[in-house]
């Protein structure tokens, strides 16, 4: 199978400014694709200087945006700005999410509303309108983030966990709707990775859970997705370990022990 190659296209990351989505612009300028790049308004000026030395240094492309995906017309806004902007969008990452940490009945309303909102009804809205130019066109590429959280209970961050089984199912299915299109959907499922997202989420510092995952570089996690996503994989989970746990004994186990051991092992 050929290497889907990316150069002289034009590709759409969303929570660019930072982490994973910052590490995957990097490795998409190297190989020659145009960047239309989108973070939260308080990211604007750090977007924008990273979109300025990406085209300097690779010779692209880029644009930036700061439009709030959570808000009502947000994907819509930015979709539109971004098809003004660079003419069209060949490639669309969905990255941008937050995390809350702690019990559900008591993390503040607004924020996990603002969470589902960015991780699942934002990425929702995005694909469909990047789904309608891919089928006229043909052909093109999502990327949507997911998470190892996605595939069992996730105590401590209730929400965060069903909003990425959200995307899991989602991708999965809509991506076998596509089959014979020329489009494909990746659904990335990294595990716990060293981003801002963690600390802005309250998640503790240590959890039992990091002895077997690991805390991941997002560099690395950057790299082995990119990877897998140009070798034309439509899912993948970074680590043996991570792959075994979540797409193999996870489905062996019953819910009820499933929950006993995501109390032990979550909590900080």
């Amino acid at each position: 199978m050929s290497k889907y190659e990316v150069k002289g296209k034009n590709v759409l990351i969303t929570g660019a400014a930072s982490g994973i989505g910052r590490e995957f612009s990097k490795l998409f300028a190297a190989d020659g694709a145009n960047l239309v790049l989108d973070d939260l308004p308080a990211k604007k000026e750090v977007l924008a200087q990273w979109a300025k030395e990406l085209a300097a240094k690779y010779n692209i492309n880029t644009w930036s945006f700061s439009i709030d995906l959570s808000t009502e017309n947000g994907p819509e806004q930015l979709y539109a700005s971004a098809r003004e902007a660079a003419g069209s969008i060949d490639v669309l990452m969905n990255d941008a999410g937050t995390l809350e940490y702690g019990n559900f009945s008591e993390i503040d309303y607004a924020r996990q509303v603002f969470m589902v909102k960015t991780n699942a009804l934002a990425l929702f809205k995005l694909t469909w309108l990047a789904l309608q130019d891919m089928k006229k066109a043909g052909g093109g590429r999502i990327i949507n983030m997911s998470s190892c959280a996605a595939f069992q209970p996730t105590l401590y961050h209730a929400a965060y966990g069903a909003s990425k089984a959200f995307v899991q199912n989602l991708s999965e299915t809509v991506n076998a709707e596509l089959s014979g299109t020329g489009i494909k959907v990746f659904a990335f499922s990294p595990p716990y990775t060293r981003t801002p997202l963690l600390k802005a989420g309250n998640l503790p510092e240590k959890l039992r859970w990091f002895a077997i995952s690991g805390l991941w570089d997002p560099a690395v996690i950057a790299k082995q997705g990119y990877k897998a996503f140009k070798q034309g994989k439509t899912m993948f989970i970074p680590g043996p370990m991570n792959w075994l746990m979540h797409s193999v004994i996870v489905r062996l186990t019953p819910h009820s022990l499933l929950n006993m051991t995501s109390k032990l092992m979550m909590k900080g």
